[in-house]
């Protein structure tokens, strides 16, 4: 659970699993670009697979509390 104040530049790692790659699960993680309302715009660091990913998404502050623990308080740019 997210129990830090979301800012740019923070990494994320989600902690669904999907019983993917036959239970040898790797969890996304995502990197805060922007914040727009209660919303969080993100970089794919890598997919749920592991894999090096730059696919861009966006990320509810709900979801974040919700699903994701913080990895990283904060990367430079």
């Amino acid at each position: 659970m997210v129990t830090t104040n979301i800012e740019i530049g923070q990494i994320y790692r989600d902690t669904y699993f999907d019983g993917l790659n036959e239970g040898r699960q790797e969890y996304r993680t995502i990197k805060i670009t922007a914040i727009e309302g209660e919303k969080a715009h993100a970089i794919t660091l890598t997919d749920c697979l592991g894999n090096p990913s730059t696919r861009r998404t966006r990320v509810s502050f709900k979801t974040l509390r919700n699903g994701y623990v913080l990895v990283s308080p904060r990367v430079a740019d």
